[in-house]
């Protein structure tokens, strides 16, 4: 596939690139989520649209940094703070203070809970392989379960004040209309304009059996976007994107377990609980 060669060449230099100390310095924007919330797709959204619109190289789409400074637009990190499952970090542990994101602008992308946990259970599972045991399990587990998601949702909402300008941006609001969404945090990061069709080709580059493909050919060297198994498709990065999905794999009583530390904990990024009180967070 064109530029398959070109990403390959680039992913491997990202790997052995150490980075700056000044570069927290020079970082105006931070896309912050929970693991498998989307941000690999959201990535190359963005990727695509600037390489796109900027005529900058394809081989450098997945690096969001390089790209926002070629482009002149407010240069951009990817963080999951302190919740990477490879980490493995118990809820109790996550850090509540944010002060290093203070004058910074934070794009903080969130997915229904249930979800999250049925897609982060697989990356633990077939791709970290950090975790044994069952999906039920993983759902309760401190390190791992909906207990820790919900706090981290819970931690950024009160601390949502602490950066410079903060944009809530829902999984869910960018499969039922991605492109709205991309001008959005495009917008965000600083872009006055972006023709149609440079938003129209991102979103069908960034599309979900796109993307399948691209990962099933190894179009991205970066083991970020390889199947832990080219024949389990429950290894793949890109495993399935669906909203709702999580009905397939969690039992009834496992979706209640969940729906109980949601409402126990409170969770004001959930859009059942804000409906629920009628409020918006």
């Amino acid at each position: 596939m064109k530029g398959s060669a070109a990403l390959a060449r680039w992913s491997r230099l990202l790997l052995k690139r150490a980075r700056s100390p000044y570069d927290a310095l020079r970082t105006g924007v931070y896309l912050v989520s929970f693991p498998k919330c989307g941000r690999t797709w959201l990535r190359v959204l963005i990727g695509k649209a600037l390489c796109e619109a900027y005529h900058l190289p394809e081989a450098l789409l997945l690096d969001t940094y390089t790209l926002t400074k070629r482009a002149g637009l407010l240069r951009t990190r990817v963080t999951h703070d302190d919740a990477s499952i490879k980490e493995g970090r118990p809820y109790q542990r996550l850090s509540w203070g944010k002060r290093r994101y203070r004058g910074k602008k934070v794009v903080f992308l969130v997915r229904d809970v249930r979800d999250v946990l049925v897609s982060c259970y697989f990356q633990a599972t077939r791709r970290v392989k950090c975790f044994e045991g069952s999906i039920s399990d993983f759902i309760r587990s401190d390190a791992y379960g909906a207990r820790k998601v919900v706090t981290f949702y819970n931690i950024w909402h009160t601390n949502r004040h602490i950066p410079q300008d903060f944009l809530l941006v829902r999984y869910e609001e960018m499969r039922a209309d991605p492109r709205k969404v991309l001008w959005e945090v495009l917008r965000f990061l600083g872009a006055q304009r972006m023709e149609d069709g440079v938003l129209d080709r991102a979103v069908a580059y960034a599309s979900f059996d796109n993307m399948k493909e691209l990962e099933r050919q190894r179009s991205f060297e970066s083991r970020m976007v390889q199947p832990g198994d080219a024949g389990d498709a429950e290894s793949f990065k890109v495993r399935r994107g669906a909203v709702g999905g999580y009905r397939e794999y969690l039992s009834p009583d496992d979706i209640r377990y969940v729906d109980d530390v949601v409402r126990e904990l409170g969770c004001p990024f959930d859009e059942r609980v804000t409906e629920e009180k009628g409020e918006r967070p």
